[in-house]
């Protein structure tokens, strides 16, 4: 059921996967902009390609992303319980 729907929308979610990149990993510029050019790079072959298995592939780097964010505001409330 996912599936589809992420290749029906695949240009969003790549855009999506752009814009998270680009707001979570602010503190290290150098690693960002690799990021958004490696990243970019998937999104356009995988579409010019029409590989549509990229499109799975975009999704979990975008909940890497977002689990990347999560994590780290958990680490944060769980040294502040310490205290």
């Amino acid at each position: 059921m996912l599936y589809p729907m992420l290749v029906e929308y695949y240009v969003w979610f790549g855009l999506l996967l752009l814009a998270t990149t680009w707001f979570t990993r602010q503190s290290k510029p150098e690693t960002r902009r690799n990021l958004m050019y490696g990243y970019g790079m998937i999104v356009v072959l995988g579409f010019l390609l029409g590989f549509d298995w990229v499109a799975g592939v975009i999704f979990g780097l975008l909940v890497l992303e977002i689990g990347r964010v999560f994590k780290g505001w958990l680490d944060k409330k769980e040294s502040q319980l310490k205290k």
